[in-house]
């Protein structure tokens, strides 16, 4: 049995087409499982009932982040996804939290895998950006492993 485990993302409550659209794309030519696009504020929290305090000392105003790097990385969960020069906003919504690792970047994830999708095209992707996305809502999510048994909690709209 896998331990549960629970994120809280920060999302735009419409999601950006082209961005939305290319993560079901990867996913479905890859024969993954597709996710909604997020930022992971917080992951790998052990309890619902631990992930809805940590939700409480999190920024609540919404914020409209320019995305304009587009990155890969060595693990499954951050194999292909997209940066911002200015993390200003993410690190302000986590500055409440004690011990938050100051090494993590916040990031956008395009697909989760082993291997980049077979379709990466860096040309096709560099065209998206640089590309601002509002995060108007924050949600505990219920994660660990799987992505098919990924479930929303709760979700809070942002001022």
């Amino acid at each position: 049995m896998t331990e549960e485990t629970y994120s809280i993302w920060l999302q735009n409550s419409v999601h950006n087409k082209n961005i939305h659209d290319l993560i079901k794309r990867y996913a479905s030519e890859e024969n993954k499982d597709s996710f909604s696009p997020h930022v992971t504020l917080v992951s790998n929290i052990n309890s619902e009932e631990k992930a809805l305090k940590i939700l409480q000392k999190l920024s609540d105003n919404k914020s409209s982040v320019v995305f304009d790097k587009v990155s890969t990385g060595d693990t499954y969960f951050q194999k292909l996804y997209l940066e911002s020069s200015d993390n200003t906003y993410f690190f302000n919504s986590v500055s409440k939290i004690e011990g938050w690792p100051s090494l993590w970047v916040p990031h956008l994830s395009l697909y989760y895998g082993d291997e980049l999708p077979k379709s990466f095209d860096l040309g096709e992707l560099n065209k998206l950006i640089p590309v601002a996305l509002t995060f108007d809502t924050i949600a505990v999510y219920k994660t660990g492993p799987q992505v098919s048994e990924w479930k929303e909690i709760t979700t809070l709209y942002l001022d």
